[in-house]
């Protein structure tokens, strides 16, 4: 292998994330330097190392048939894109910020996969939900009575969560939460300023103290301070915001589990509901 190019992954990977306030979590590290190197060096590479063309100029397309042959889990091959989305942020920061400079700026930007008619950018094959569903949805969670298991305080705080960006009119990074994020938000993190409320979210694939301040928009914040009375404790509470009912710390695959519960009860949702995703939800378009 080329060391000049494992030496800017490398480069890369040590410095600060540029989604979160902190760096790369081990995880991320781990599963991020493989990806990125089989894409310099296969993906847009010739005898192992990079073709300056395609290298400067990637393109979505070849990003996609780089990730289909990659790996075979669209889980597996969205994390890939995204690992090379992340490497080309950082090569496109200018030398006065103090990044490299070695792509123009837009470049990461212009590697999201377009959504073709509703399915999600970045997620080839899934399908996301349209405004429409996603009203349906919030309207599903108000009206949501509850279950033994589940109380509908936790459920609607969860659901408006999932839907933040929809509620903010605007499908933006500083808007979405994904499950991980939601399920990891603590107490202590809420800053309240004025009529705004704003939340230290921990980042995807950045170290487990990064974190970065997010907009909550006011209704979800309701549903918040509506479930907080509700909120299960255990004896070594560790302040988690949404506890399951022995008062440990919600797991992102519950959350999954408890939109889809939620979604069968509208009528319009029933057939979706069942293999509802969390990416399905917060990768939706927030208007038409």
């Amino acid at each position: 292998m080329d060391q000049d190019v494992a030496r800017l992954v490398g480069e890369w990977l040590a410095g600060p994330n540029s989604e979160a306030s902190g760096f790369f979590g081990y995880q991320a590290v781990e599963h991020y330097r493989p990806a990125v190197l089989h894409w310099l060096t296969v993906g847009c590479g010739t005898a192992g190392r990079p073709d300056p063309d395609l290298y400067l100029h990637p393109t979505p397309m070849a990003l996609q048939n780089w990730a289909i042959g990659y790996a075979v889990a669209a889980r597996s091959r969205d994390a890939a894109c995204g690992a090379v989305r992340s490497f080309y942020r950082w090569a496109e920061t200018p030398a006065a910020s103090g990044g490299p400079e070695l792509v123009p700026v837009g470049t990461a930007r212009s590697l999201q996969f377009q959504r073709g008619g509703n399915f999600a950018a970045g997620l080839p094959g899934r399908e996301l939900l349209t405004p429409d569903q996603c009203r349906w949805l919030a309207q599903a969670a108000d009206r949501y009575t509850g279950t033994r298991r589940e109380s509908p305080h936790r459920a609607r705080g969860l659901v408006y969560l999932c839907l933040n960006h929809y509620l903010w009119g605007q499908h933006h990074a500083d808007h979405v939460l994904r499950p991980g994020q939601i399920t990891a938000m603590r107490l202590s993190g809420r800053h309240q300023e004025q009529h705004r409320t704003t939340w230290d979210v921990p980042q995807k694939n950045a170290a487990s103290d990064a974190t970065r301040l997010q907009p909550i928009h006011h209704d979800a914040v309701r549903a918040i301070d509506e479930y907080l009375p509700h909120r299960a404790t255990a004896r070594d509470d560790t302040g988690h915001l949404f506890t399951t009912v022995n008062g440990r710390p919600l797991e992102p695959q519950s959350l999954i589990r408890i939109l889809r519960t939620v979604a069968a009860t509208h009528p319009d949702l029933e057939e979706v509901a069942p293999t509802l995703s969390a990416d399905a939800v917060t990768h939706s378009p927030a208007a038409q």
